[in-house]
């Protein structure tokens, strides 16, 4: 059902750049209660909308006597109103009201309205009261509360404060739902800073934010993921107004558990007791999850006795997160408890556990306990789900078995479950894994044919494939396409392009390119510097490790070997030795990989001796000699023809 909204969004860009204006509004208005007088002809003036067409239905009851038959008409739709199952449904019930005099009170037109809406059916609720607008039904605030809420769901939250005006004009009074509405609607497009001066806009005149409001504003933050500001607000309004619950703090400890900051996620659980908010079950279950994740197993478990104990049961999302965890870490036995032990309990298991199962199973290649979870799960009426293909596809790509994923990707339609992005996602970097570059290309295709919208995985992927296979034009365009698209790539995107630049020698494009990321992390530079390594570069690449140090980014082993192979490879063979001995100042543990760089180094400068006694070294520093460091230390003693060193290493 089209509807055209006639509220000017001129008006609002002048009058709501800040919401300062509803202040003024809210100030004038403070001390008015009700409609005032208000006539339909001024409420119509305020709600301009073009509405649809709805059913013409004729009341036979009302031919008869008018009070015996509104009587019965009225009762007639009071039970309609109870439980609509359909859009139309609800229009036949709405004419029907209509028809009655005097009408039903406005509550129940709420009521039916709320239906609507329960059915996202949200211009079509707003072309409803156009209606009862006509009828001068429209003028009381309870109305303008769902019209303003549908704005808002349709993300028209300035035409919401538009609306919020007007209202306030034609001399009703908003009330706490009204502002939480326009909260929400403003946290649901991202937009937080007008939310929180719509909240301290409450405060100063009058309308105190309830728990509602900081909840929501605090969800939107997370939701951001600005999370500290969040931890910030709680602490600030706490001491305004302790008008908090267990809702906002149970947001923040999502977003800090869904960080991987568990620690800081306890220590806001921690203030919760004392602030006189008890933890609920939704509180624990993000906490468990949150060390599910962190694979601290053992915790979670303690704390799901815990939540026992304070009466909270566990159920299917508790067992789930700790099934996540122990299979994520292979332990089998204690997976296998906890589903003996949530049937027991009468938790029937879900989808979800069942694909955490198959999801362990197939990461270990264990397909026939994948094949028996897979039976068991239809045996219990469990349909597989497009996560569990997913699933699938990504294990037989990971393991070499592209035809078997192809024929699993294939099965998805026949059981009625349509492929995703991920499934999608997952074929395309499975075909890349086994240099199926113009099948990738082609089920790419294939997937825009279909409008499924790639995402930066999926962009990635792909530009990973191009890159290996050294088509660094074509992963080029395919960045740029991604720009356009209005994705952002994220720091893999920016890795696998400078590797792929790196692989085909064009430094310049790769620093270029670098010099991008807006914090680079120790892989960043790890691709980087191995790069400039391999160009010969090492003068550029010193620098770039100094700039590292700058920065504050703690160089790794990998970064050490990168530039020790370098140098050594320059001839530059005091830097290398000093990097070593840098190694053990910095309690890093020097690893095959730079003993082997060294010990060539030595051999080609012909520092035999000095290379045999670090070959000696390494086995007394914890490092086990390989095949490499055999051959490069033969090598050098060939060269000086020493035979009686090469028997003796032979």
């Amino acid at each position: 059902m089209g509807v055209e909204i006639h509220i000017s969004k001129s008006s609002v860009s002048s009058t709501f750049d800040s919401v300062g204006f509803v202040s003024s509004l809210l100030k004038q208005r403070v001390s008015e209660r009700g409609c005032g007088g208000v006539g339909a002809s001024t409420c119509a003036a305020a709600l301009r909308f073009q509405a649809g067409s709805h059913h013409q239905v004729v009341a036979p009851l009302l031919r008869d006597d008018p009070q015996v038959c509104n009587f019965t008409a009225a009762r007639a739709v009071k039970h309609e109103i109870e439980g609509p199952r359909t859009l139309d449904e609800v229009l036949n019930c709405f004419h029907s009201m209509t028809l009655i005099q005097p009408p039903p009170h406005v509550f129940e037109f709420c009521r039916l309205l709320g239906a609507v809406v329960r059915m996202r059916h949200y211009s079509a609720a707003i072309s409803l009261i156009e209606r009862m607008d006509v009828l001068g039904l429209a003028c009381h605030i309870f109305i303008w509360n769902i019209f303003i809420n549908c704005l808002c769901h349709l993300k028209e939250v300035d035409l919401g404060f538009s609306a919020l005006a007007k209202l306030i004009k034609l001399g009703l009074r908003p009330d706490s739902v009204t502002l939480n509405t326009l909260v929400n609607g403003l946290c649901s497009k991202g937009i937080i800073s007008r939310a929180v001066m719509l909240a301290d806009e409450m405060l100063n005149f009058g309308f105190e934010p309830d728990s509602f409001t900081c909840a929501t504003i605090i969800k939107g933050l997370v939701r951001n993921g600005t999370t500290d500001l969040a931890v910030g607000l709680i602490g600030k309004w706490e001491k305004v107004s302790g008008s908090l619950d267990s809702f906002a703090y149970n947001a923040t400890i999502h977003g800090l558990c869904k960080e991987g900051r568990v620690i800081e996620a306890f220590n806001l659980f921690n203030k919760m007791v004392p602030q006189g908010i008890q933890p609920d079950i939704v509180t624990y279950n993000s906490l468990i999850h949150g060390l599910c994740c962190a694979v601290q197993w053992k915790q979670a478990v303690l704390l799901s006795y815990k939540m026992g104990g304070k009466d909270f049961a566990p159920y299917f999302l508790t067992y789930n997160s700790l099934l996540h965890a122990v299979c994520q870490l292979g332990r089998w036995k204690e997976a296998s408890t906890l589903l003996k032990q949530m049937v027991a309990e009468e938790i029937q298991p879900d989808v979800v556990t069942y694909n955490t199962l198959i999801w362990g199973r197939c990461n270990l290649g264990q397909w026939h306990e994948v094949q028996i979870l897979f039976q068991e799960m239809v045996q219990r009426g469990i349909l597989p789900n497009i996560n569990t293909f997913s699933i699938l596809v990504d294990a037989f790509c990971k393991e070499g078995q592209p035809s078997e994923a192809e024929h699993v990707f294939e099965m998805t339609a026949q059981k009625g479950a349509e492929p995703n992005v991920v499934t999608y996602n997952s074929i395309i970097d499975g075909y890349f894994l086994h240099n199926r570059v113009d099948a990738a290309a082609k089920l790419f295709g294939l997937m825009i044919e279909r409008n499924y919208a790639p995402n930066v995985v999926t962009y990635n992927a792909l530009i990973n494939g191009y890159c290996k296979s050294k088509q660094i034009d074509k992963a080029w365009l395919l960045y740029q396409e991604m720009l356009d698209e209005g994705l952002i790539p994220d720091v893999v995107t920016h890795m696998t392009l400078i590797r792929g630049f790196c692989l085909v020698g064009n430094l310049h494009a790769a620093e270029q390119l670098f010099e991008k990321i807006q914090s680079p992390n120790v892989q960043s530079y790890a691709i980087m510097l191995d790069g400039l390594r391999k160009a010969k570069q090492m003068d550029k690449a010193i620098a770039m490790f100094q700039q590292m140090e700058n920065h504050k980014l703690e160089p790794n082993i990998v970064i050490y070997n990168i530039l020790i192979h370098g140098l050594c490879t320059a001839g530059k063979l005091d830097s290398a030795r000093e990097l070593f001995e840098v190694l053990s100042e910095k309690k890093i543990k020097p690893n095959v990989k730079a003993f082997t760089a060294l010990i060539n180094g030595l051999c080609n400068e012909g520092h035999i001796s000095e290379a045999f006694r670090l070959f000696n070294e390494r086995e007394g520093r914890g490092c086990v000699p390989d095949v490499g460091s055999y051959n490069v230390l033969v090598r050098g003693f060939i060269r000086i023809g020493d035979k009686l060193r090469v028997e003796q290493l032979l």
